[in-house]
């Protein structure tokens, strides 16, 4: 065969191979997943977040691109930018851009599947990555098999977007070394691509589009990486030229995403999740020494599921993602690696040692979610690849005693669990029980029954798989690449299926946590069917704790919302004027009339199939709502103290004063005042037709609720008769109104939104801390709130002059390699 000939066919194994291992993954996720679709039928229905987050997000953010909605949202709590509410979860993702190829109602039964996507990219990337780390092609599919199926991506499931960051991440790290070979004064001529500064600008934009929060923590595990891996061994002038590089690649990248990035920052800067940071002695120890044991059970057996612990659960690991098995091999191959490279110095190592010291110490574990004080181990997909690439060149070895040692400390860590398991126990009465160490305990025994049956097949490989079978390196093909045997074959297919088996295990776990009827309730409730109240004026809905995000799928503006990303200033409102600490969820007690009513908040759904508390049937729920219909299973209740949006009050009080008030006992008051801050109150006093009230005038005329019915019918009254919402903001017309009064809307005062009245620019004023209000004088008006995205001229600024930067440095590159040539 000639030169040629062999050239080309080196060319086609380079372009098959990661088609063949893109397809192939994709089909392990699926089948994996299908015993779940037989069972139970599409579309797919897993638990918790996946079900009424992940899912209500891609249907409200599809209707809204197909909407031309691509600024503000309505039906987002109480209102908030696309950018600001899912950058974090799908906005700058390729794989919900996929789903815009198909109908709305399309997306359920599209969800497994873009999960399979994302597995097929993921280990379609470790497999680019790890191929410059091993000489058979079988053992870097090996590698980004075990990537892509490990312990974290199937804990993660429930959190689908997570998974984004995570399939990109190899090649990240990949253009990141083709960039640092360039003065690696340690690296060969072959790794050096003059096109190596492009393509790391370019995925540093892609990945921080993708999931800013991943993005922070990999910029971080990049700077380790750089000290690690080239700062110790290379010279100070390669040391800077490298360092310079990588960071003005960052910076040039950074500035490519600046349009996104400023209006996705500006969506969330002061939401209260940002200002928790770690502190104390929380920096130097974890609340339970149950996390450390965690910790370690994470590399040894299959994952536990989000929110549903098992052995040395504690709340701390809730929503953590702690997981890091590789499917088959666990701990394994790394310590095969370590103990064959026991006496050298290896990046590899290092880098693993660190990372082990940084999951036991809370400050450093804390780094890669910006110090925040929640404990997340939503980093461990970085150290998890290098795992798997240990693990790939390890057993591409054969059947090594190193290999078999490891094995060995595998299945003894298993064993260690399962006997913690065992191990005698007292109950609540007092009483000595066994088999009462988990949480969880169906969850855990399926991880069982999944670890040793993978176990089994780890000692089969190691011990039981013939010496004879032609695994080693002994030679090369005519291509020029290493010959791959039976034994490679085997140990593929073996890893194939353990993959398959790691990925199911937790599908079953998540998926079987609701019954049948619980499925078919959430698919006819939420999915097929919707129901229909009267919209024609702008009004909110409220659904009960059994359908949270339901309305959102329905498209119903809401006053309960599940989503972590809203605009500060909901925060601010529900904190201020409720006294409500928000967390993750606008959800308000069932007693805070006052706050539905200025909130626009006229319906109520019950679900009447499922809830076992249903307050409002029994007459207990919220004053003033009245029964109005059932529908697809829903109790619906009406209103009676509805406020249309943009009305007036008759008085007012200072930020100062309410505060002397307890804001929980006071829900009736906010339909009689208005809180606007103490300094608005100054510059407005002479002016407003509003009277001012105090903190002991309202102790002192405290409200019945007939009292608070008519304060509610008398903002009614001065309601705009017009309320017209769009993608930039809204119109409206007033009432026939008094002289010099505020009129206020529920939106949230977010910076980006300016005022016209009659034509004429207005300064709006925060109200009740959170929201808006706009001064007016007497009569009829039109009034023009339009919004526009806070960092929408920056990043288009920064866009445009990261582009000219990568544009000429392309063209320099060019006439370089054009000149060398």
């Amino acid at each position: 065969m000639s030169e040629t000939s062999i050239s080309r066919k080196n060319k086609e194994n380079k372009v098959y191979a990661p088609v063949i291992m893109f397809a192939s993954a994709f089909l392990m996720y699926v089948l994996a997943a299908l015993p779940i679709f037989i069972g139970r039928g599409l579309p797919f229905f897993y638990y918790g977040d996946y079900n009424v987050q992940q899912i209500p997000f891609y249907l409200a953010a599809h209707r809204a691109v197909e909407n031309g909605e691509f600024f503000w949202n309505w039906n987002i709590d109480l209102g908030g930018s696309m950018a600001g509410d899912f950058s974090f979860y799908l906005w700058g993702s390729p794989f919900f851009w996929v789903t815009m190829l198909f109908p709305e109602n399309y997306i359920p039964y599209l969800m497994p599947f873009l999960m399979a996507l994302k597995y097929a990219t993921a280990a379609c990337c470790a497999y680019l990555y790890i191929r410059r780390y091993v000489h058979k092609y079988s053992y870097a599919m090996i590698g980004g098999y075990l990537f892509a199926f490990s312990g974290f991506n199937a804990c993660n499931i429930v959190f689908n977007h997570f998974t984004d960051s995570v399939a990109f991440f190899p090649l990240f790290l990949l253009t990141f070394e083709k960039l640092m070979a360039q003065d690696d004064e340690n690296a060969g001529d072959c790794d050096k691509d003059p096109f190596s500064f492009i393509y790391f600008a370019c995925m540093t934009a892609f990945m921080s589009v993708v999931n800013y929060y991943f993005f922070f923590g990999q910029v971080v595990f990049l700077i380790i990486y750089y000290i690690v891996r080239y700062g110790r061994n290379n010279g100070v002038k390669a040391n800077l030229r490298m360092f310079n590089k990588a960071l003005l690649g960052g910076i040039t990248g950074v500035m490519l995403a600046g349009f996104f990035l400023m209006q996705a920052y500006a969506g969330i800067k002061g939401n209260t999740r940002l200002d928790n940071y770690i502190n104390g002695y929380n920096m130097l120890i974890y609340p339970s020494e149950k996390l450390l044991w965690d910790i370690v059970k994470s590399v040894s057996m299959l994952p536990d599921i989000i929110g549903k612990g098992t052995l040395f659960y504690t709340g701390t690991v809730k929503n953590a993602s702690l997981a890091a098995y590789i499917p088959m091999f666990g701990i394994s191959g790394v310590v095969a690696y370590f103990l064959l490279n026991k006496k050298k110095k290896n990046w590899e190592k290092t880098m693993l040692i660190i990372c082990g010291v940084i999951a036991f110490l809370p400050v450093f574990n804390a780094a890669f979610s910006m110090f925040n004080s929640s404990y997340y181990a939503r980093w461990y997909y970085m150290p998890i690849l290098l795992m798997c690439l240990m693990t790939a060149q390890v057993t591409e070895r054969g059947k090594s005693p190193q290999l078999k040692k490891g094995a060995i400390v595998a299945v003894i860590m298993f064993l260690f669990f399962l006997l913690v398991y065992l191990l005698p126990s007292k109950n609540d009465d007092g009483e000595m029980v066994f088999f009462n160490m988990t949480e969880n305990n169906t969850i855990f025994l399926r991880d069982v029954l999944g670890t040793a049956i993978l176990c089994l097949m780890l000692l089969a490989v190691v011990f039981a798989l013939p010496r004879n079978f032609k695994g080693k390196l002994a030679g090369k093909n005519e291509n020029g690449h290493y010959k791959t045997g039976l034994r490679d074959g085997i140990i593929l297919f073996a890893v194939i299926i353990s993959c398959i088996i790691s990925t199911f295990v937790p599908l079953k776990n998540g998926s079987g946590i609701i019954s049948n009827r619980g499925k078919e309730k959430w698919q006819e409730q939420m999915l097929f069917n919707k129901v229909d109240v009267d919209q024609t004026k702008f009004c909110r809905g409220e659904v009960d704790s059994t359908s949270t995000n339901y309305d959102m799928a329905w498209g119903i503006p809401s006053i309960h919302c599940f989503l972590s990303t809203v605009p500060s200033e909901i925060f601010d409102f529900l904190y201020g004027s409720c006294g409500i600490t928000r967390t993750v969820e606008t959800n308000l007690p069932v007693d805070r009339c006052g706050a539905r009513a200025i909130l626009s908040g006229r319906y109520y759904f019950e679900n009447a199939d499922i809830s076992k508390n249903r307050v409002f049937h029994e007459g207990e729920g919220t004053d003033g709502y009245f029964f109005l219909k059932n529908e697809n299973g829903f109790d619906v209740f009406d209103n009676l103290n509805f406020i249309p949006m943009g009305f007036t009050f008759d008085y007012y009080i200072t930020q100062s004063e309410w505060e002397d008030l307890e804001a929980k006992e006071h829900d009736y008051d906010l339909a009689r005042v208005l809180i606007i801050s103490d300094e608005d109150a100054l510059k407005l006093s002479d002016t407003l037709s509003m009277q001012e009230m105090t903190a002991e005038d309202i102790l002192n005329s405290e409200m019945s609720y007939l009292e608070f019915s008519d304060e509610c019918k008398k903002r009614a009254a001065t309601s705009c008769t017009d309320f017209v919402t769009d993608t930039r903001g809204f119109t409206a017309t007033t009432a026939i109104l008094a002289d010099n009064t505020l009129v206020f809307f529920s939106v949230p005062y977010t910076e980006g939104f300016s005022c016209e009245v009659d034509g004429e620019k207005v300064d709006m004023i925060k109200a009740d801390y959170g929201l808006m209000a706009v001064p007016v004088s007497g009569g009829v008006h039109q009034i023009r709130v339009t919004y526009e995205p806070e960092g929408f001229e920056q990043g288009l600024i920064m866009s445009i002059a990261g582009i000219l930067i990568l544009a000429l440095c392309f063209a320099y590159t060019l006439k370089k390699v054009n000149k060398n040539d």
